[in-house]
């Protein structure tokens, strides 16, 4: 070592001090190393102590896991480890509590709906009032009827568009809607076709209704408002029973008897077909079995065939004619009776 003497610390000035005082002779350049290795000695041995204790595997009497100090480790206050262990306790119980309240709000709901489910199955939300509007000439009677909706049955089960089908299925019946009203009714809505003409049917002797469509409707009574007025069809098959369409051949007459302007159809009795042709009856008191007639040919250019047909016999008397043939409306003839 160089001549300079190391200084000594404050820890060994105060030892040599209190040497000194005592009059005994201390030094502590040789000593404090002894006391340092023996105070790590005892350390080591407390620690190894408890490490016997708890059984060799670091676990305490109680089963719990103890925390194995170190030498140089740091001394824990034991409030401070106690309220670690509060703070994890108390952790734990709430997540105890989080995991039942979910659970209480999950069998809530299922018991929710499952409650509502039985009671939309139950006759509680049942089918108890059908209503139905617009049904005219159908009767309201025939509409509940066609929906095969029984008393009680769930709304919920209600098959719309099969019950919708159904009705669709009425003669007069052109449209139909239906609709769930809660808790215990359903809507039935309804658009009834008009009729266009009277057709020769299998079903009444005196015809029956058909519409633009050429579906039949019903045969012809005399509570039909306007039915005097149709024109008839005549020289064609018979229609099938309500609910069904016109025969193919009858299709070019129908169509004539819809084009009709105002001003013929009073003059019209009858809209005849004769084979690919139509020909218009027209209503002359006296003549017999041998009316006036109107000769249009195919049921094309009706509009300009029609008009044609109008404008003459606008000018022409009905009784004195036998035959107009307006198969050319540009050229429109006339033929009149035999005096």
């Amino acid at each position: 070592m160089s001549g300079r003497h190391r200084r000594a610390s404050p820890v060994t000035r105060w030892h040599r001090r209190a040497a000194q005082h005592d009059g005994g002779v201390f030094d502590v350049a040789i000593e404090e190393p002894d006391l340092l290795r023996a105070d790590r000695t005892a350390r080591s041995t407390r620690v190894a102590r408890a490490a016997l204790q708890g059984e060799g595997d670091g676990t305490g009497p109680r089963g719990r896991r103890r925390a194995v100090a170190s030498p140089t480790s740091p001394m824990i206050d034991p409030r401070i480890a106690a309220r670690r262990e509060q703070v994890a306790a108390d952790a734990a119980v709430a997540v105890v509590r989080r995991r039942r309240r979910r659970a209480t709000a999950a069998v809530a709901v299922a018991l929710v709906v499952s409650a509502g489910a039985l009671a939309l199955l139950s006759p509680v939300a049942g089918v108890h009032t059908i209503e139905v509007v617009g049904a005219t000439r159908t009767g309201s009677d025939a509409v509940r009827v066609a929906t095969r909706l029984g008393s009680g049955e769930p709304l919920v089960r209600v098959d719309v568009a099969a019950a919708t089908a159904r009705v669709r299925d009425l003669p007069w019946v052109r449209r139909a809607t239906l609709e769930r009203r809660w808790p215990q009714a359903v809507l039935v809505t309804v658009e009834e076709r008009a009729p266009a003409a009277i057709a020769p049917c299998q079903a009444a002797p005196d015809g029956c209704l058909v519409d633009s469509g050429g579906r039949v409707l019903a045969p012809v009574a005399g509570d039909v408002a306007g039915a005097d007025e149709l024109p008839r069809l005549a020289g064609v098959p018979e229609a099938g029973a309500p609910g069904s369409q016109v025969p193919e051949a009858a299709e070019g007459p129908l169509a004539v008897a819809v084009a009709l302007p105002s001003a013929l159809r009073p003059l019209v009795s009858g809209v005849r077909g004769e084979g690919p042709e139509v020909a218009l009856d027209l209503q002359a008191p006296g003549r017999g079995a041998s009316p006036p007639t109107v000769r249009l040919g195919p049921p094309e250019r009706l509009g300009e065939k029609l008009t044609a047909a109008a404008t003459v016999l606008a000018r022409t008397s009905v009784n004195g004619l036998a035959v107009l043939d307006v198969r050319v409306p540009e050229s429109p003839a006339l033929t009149r009776v035999r005096p």
